[in-house]
This record gives structure tokens, sequence and C-alpha cells, in this order.
């Protein structure tokens, strides 16, 4: 780590260097470039006043509300991942202002421990906007902190109260000068989560209230920046503490003398130098981060004598070096190069010894128009996994503007992206499977968008399809000796449709807002669709604001999903689709804003995990106060 340091400092004074013996002949302006219409056409971001709105959620309901993305989770408090595009949690990668987050562990992220409100900005990216990592063989869900300069004092606090004694507190306080900032986030919510729900496991079937599924979350984020010059230099520090207790199984209520939990805590931290000219700019990002996991499941007589205990402890450190240049070159072209490197290391009980994996990558990117509103994007990415290179991998996009319909275009991209195996699926025991490949995947993307714009509406429509075929995916399969062992199984074949809407109406003084989305994802291995990817899902989400009143109501909808890969099993069957209902009443009142929220307003009885238990009518009251 100190090497590491030290290379930093030295680069950048060899930076601050040549910036001396530069003459800039015009001003320069320290702001976001333009983005390329090829670049856009796979990426979405997420309306940042819903960000705000719904800041006091956990991001897998963002996500479940507002995206494309499908969210298997286990209820409030409970495990929540993503499956994009018809893909696993595993093929879903999830990035912190450019840094991976994805456990090197299980390899995925856990949406429900992630809050809103501690990000700025939410966007998603497929196909080949996902080039610049390996991993996102589905897609990549990017969270962001921005905070603008010259803003002055910044004070904002949330409190909000909900059903099953959940409490939330929310301040973001800091003061933004002309040329530097400092910004701190804080929160803490908890439940005791204890909604009653109807029990089709037992007979005969009752209803009855949930135990042990209470959670408490906290955590703070500090935030420094400073403009100099032509430079801008960022320090971040999320650090978080989670603990969670694990309901029991429906089917499995009846065994009281059980407990199980998880005690969890990460830092994450980073430091960023970034250097702009008129042309291009160079990045320089250092990140620190140490996460550990305590997981215990203790099972006991009815005297109270223990008869099982399972205790699992983890602890990664993770190290990432990012070094980045974008330059105009000629016109509207211009080229991106970034190196990289990672390094984890983990300590885990369920390990022989303590493992490590380094990997080095290099990428480049070139982007402009050709002629005729048609542009072009190409890149090419190599990683070297432990001294050893994993490959050259490749993607290309096409966007077509039509000049004699305004606000249409066309874009069609292929892209080659791979997945590591986690540690867990090498090392774990007993099962961990040193002899893995690494998933390969290749996707062909097309799409059709249209925007148009006045002075009263705008709307935007998308459609999409796509055909990914990943070889060696890796399945956990069921062996002899009564444990379950990683497997390389043969291609599985990804195809889907996916409809994205948005659009708003000014009418007189009531602004209207709509936004939706509709995902068909088809997702087969020897022509089975995989367990829990739904064909169908999708959301809808409308709005109204008249003066300080505001009025949002969303609607979510997820098709049929199977459970078991053995259709010849006893207990395999497909879990029921469900659509669930949510309105959101808002008022400004001076500097305060209170919201009302009811979720699953028609009391919907569903599970969106076999046997986990969902809560039905629920509400929850937001007081807001902001300078």
């Amino acid at each position: 780590m100190k090497n590491t340091v030290l290379a930093i400092l030295a680069v950048t004074a060899c930076l601050r260097l040549y910036a001396q013996d530069t003459i800039v002949l015009r001003p320069v302006e320290v702001s976001a470039s333009a983005v390329h219409a090829a670049e856009t056409s796979m990426e979405r971001k997420v309306d940042t006043t819903v960000v705000q709105r719904m800041s006091t959620a956990p991001l897998s309901q963002i996500l479940i509300e507002q995206s494309p993305v499908f969210i298997k989770t286990y209820g409030p408090g409970g495990t929540a991942t993503a499956s994009f595009r018809g893909t696993t949690a595993s093929h879903t990668l999830v990035l912190w202002n450019g840094f991976q987050l994805n456990a090197p562990t299980l390899g995925q992220v856990d949406f429900s421990t992630i809050p809103v409100f501690m990000t700025d900005e939410l966007s998603l990216k497929w196909g080949s906007a996902t080039s610049t990592q390996s991993g996102g063989l589905g897609g990549v869900v990017s969270i962001d902190n921005d905070v603008k300069f010259g803003k002055g004092l910044m004070l904002n606090l949330k409190q909000s109260v909900g059903s099953f004694s959940t409490i939330g507190s929310y301040v973001t306080t800091g003061y933004s000068w002309k040329h530097i900032l400092f910004r701190i986030k804080a929160y803490r919510s908890s439940s005791e989560n204890d909604f009653e729900y109807y029990n089709n496991a037992l007979i005969p079937h009752q209803r009855m209230k949930q135990k042990n599924a209470s959670f408490l979350d906290f955590g703070f984020m500090p935030e420094v920046k400073a403009m100099f010059g032509h430079s801008v230099l960022t320090a971040v520090s999320w650090n978080q503490w989670n603990d969670r207790n694990h309901p029991q199984i429906m089917a499995n209520v009846a065994n009281a003398n059980t407990e199980e939990y998880t005690k969890s805590d990460f830092s994450r931290n980073f430091i960023a130098y970034k250097y702009f000219w008129n042309d291009g700019s160079i990045s320089l990002k250092s990140g620190l981060f140490h996460e550990s996991q305590d997981y215990h499941l203790n099972s006991f007589t009815i005297s109270g004598q223990p008869v099982t205990t399972i205790v699992s402890d983890n602890e990664a450190l993770m190290t990432h070096q990012i070094a980045e240049l974008t330059q105009r070159i000629v016109n509207s072209w211009k080229v991106n190069v970034k190196i990289q490197w990672d390094m984890d290391r983990v300590t885990s009980d369920n390990y022989s010894d303590i493992k490590r994996r380094d990997i080095f990558s290099s990428y480049a990117s070139v982007n402009g128009d050709l002629f005729g509103g048609l542009s072009f994007q190409a890149t090419i990415r190599n990683d070297i996994v432990d001294g050893a290179s994993s490959g050259f991998f490749p993607t290309a996009t096409l966007n077509y503007r039509f000049r004699s319909l305004e606000g249409l275009s066309a874009t069609a991209g292929y892209s080659h992206n791979y997945r590591l195996p986690s540690l867990n699926d090498l090392y774990w025991y007993p099962g961990g499977n040193e002899s893995l490949k690494a998933e390969d995947g290749k996707t062909l993307d097309v799409s059709v968008r249209f925007e148009k714009k006045n002075d009263k509406m705008t709307i935007n429509l998308n459609l999409g399809a796509y055909y990914s075929l990943v070889d060696d995916w890796i399945q956990w399969v069921p062996t002899v000796y009564r444990f379950w062992v990683p497997e390389n199984v043969s291609e599985v074949r990804a195809r889907g449709i996916e409809v994205h809407v948005k659009g708003f109406y000014n009418f007189r003084s009531v602004t209207f807002g709509i936004s939706g989305n509709y995902i068909y994802s088809k997702t087969t291995n020897d022509d089975r669709q995989l367990i829990y990817i739904p064909l169908h899902h999708g959301n809808l989400s409308a709005s109204a604001m008249w003066k300080r009143w505001s009025l949002n109501y969303t609607f979510e909808a997820t098709g049929e999903r199977k459970t078991s890969n053995n259709d010849d099993e006893f207990f395999a069957f497909k879990l029921n689709p469900y659509y669930l209902h949510h309105l959101n009443i808002g008022k400004e009142i001076g500097k305060f804003n209170v919201n009302i929220i009811i979720h699953n307003l028609t009391n919907e009885d569903y599970q969106a995990v076999l046997w986990r238990a969902m809560p039905g009518i629920c509400f929850e009251a937001v007081i807001e106060f902001k300078l």
C-alpha cells in the first residue's frame, strides 16, 4: 500500500510539472463533458428527483420500482440481489464512483444494505457500456456521489416512521464554497419487522407474526472536494454497520429454538485527483476497502442445550488503483485509456488459508461521428489475473440518428465480457472447485429510440432486444456427499425484449409525469428457464405536481418463477405472479416537506422467494427539513 501511495504522489507531482509547462490558450470550465450519442444508447440514468424522494429506502426498492432490473428479495431487512437481463446476481456489476462493490467471496452485492440516502446519482449500463470492467455479463449498476461547488450551507434532515416499529433518521450537512466543499451524511435505520402474514406452508393455513426479523443499520460518509487551477481533488469515506436477524422460513416457524443472525461492517475509502485541459482530462484514483461479516446459526433443545452451532467469520481487504486518460483527437473523435490494479485479500473460516487475487486491467476506447448521422464506438480490454492473461475482450457499437425523422435513432452493438469465479466458488470448504473456468459471455443488442421535446411536453420511448450466449456458466449442484459444489455447466442463452417509456406534460399549473419498464427475459439451459428468473416483469410510475402538492403512484408486476431445476422433484413448483401498488402523497410547507407513503396498497399476499414471508399493506411517514 505504501508503494502505491508513493506512486500516486509521484504521478501527481509530474502532472503539476506538466501543468506548469503548458500554456492554456482559453479558460477551462471544470464540468462533465458532453456524452456522445453512441455512449448513451446503452445507458440510463434514474431521475435525481426520484433518488431524492426515495432516499429513505434501500437501493433494492428504487431498482424494483424504477428500473428494468429484477430484484430477488427475501423481504424487508433480508437479502436482495439483482438479475439484470435474465442473468444471476453474480453477473450484475455494482460500481461506486468507479470502484467495484461486488464482494470477492460471493461475487455479488446485497442491495438491501445500500441506502439510497448515501448516493446522489444512480445509473444503469448494459451491452457495450459495461466494457470498462469485467464481470457485468448482465449489466452494471453505478452509484455516484456528486456535490456541486458554490452552493453555500447544506442542511437536510429527514425523519421517517413506519409500520412494524420502523424508524429512520437521516442528516446531511456541510458547506460548499466556490473552490472547496465539505459534506457529511449520517443515518440510522431500524425495525422490529414483525409484520403479519398468511402462512400457507403450514396445515392448516394460518395468519401469524414474523419473528426474529429485526434489523439495525447505521453509517456515515464524510466527503471533501477542492478545486485548484484546472484540478479537482476528492476524498470520500463510506462507513457502515449492519446487524440483522434472519427469520425462519414459513415451513419451519414451529422450530422456535433457533437463532440466526449476521453482523457486518465495512469502510470504503478513496482519494481521486483529476486534471482538465481544453480537450481532455487525466484522473488518478486510489481506494482502500475493508469489509467483515460474521454469520451465526445456533439451534437448541427445549431445555436450552446446544444442538447445532455454525459460525462463519469473513474478512476482506481490497485495494483499487485506477489511472484514466480522455482526449479529443480530431473533430468529434475521442479516445479513452484506462489502467487498473485490483487486489483482493480474504480471510475466512471456510477457506483453508488466506486467499489473494490480483487483477491488472488495461482498457482503451475510441468513439466519434462517421458520416450522415452515423456514430461509432469500439473498446478493447485485457485482464491479467494472478500473472496470467484472461484474453482480449472487444465491443463495438453503431448509433444512427435519422435526419428525416427528428428525435429517432437506432443502435446496434456487440460486446464480449467474462466473469471470474468468486473466491467462494474456488475455495469454499467443503465444495470449492479450484478447476473452474471463467464464464465467457457474448451479447448482441439492437434498440430504437424516439425522443421529442417542446415547451409543454417531453417524451422518450425506447424499444430494445438482446441475445446473450454465456459459455462455462457456473452453477452450484448437489452431490451424493450432501454438500453442493460449483461446476461449469453447458452454455446458457439469455434473450429478451425491453421497453422503456418516460414523459412529462405541463398542463396549466399541473405537471404530469410517467415512467415505465417492461422486460421479457428468457434465460435457458437445455431449453429450461433458470430458477427465479421471471419471463415477464415490469413497473410503471405516474406522478402529478400542483403548486406545493405531489402525488406519485407506482405499480410493479412480477411474473411466474420456477423454484427448482428438477421438474420431477416433489416440491418443485412455480411461485405465482404478483402485482403491487404503492402511493406517495407529499406537501411542501415552508422549508419542510411531508410525505405519506403506502406500500402494497391492495394488501397483496405473495412470496418473492419460496417460503419467505412478505408484508401486506404498510405505511411510512417522512418529514424533511431542507435549507
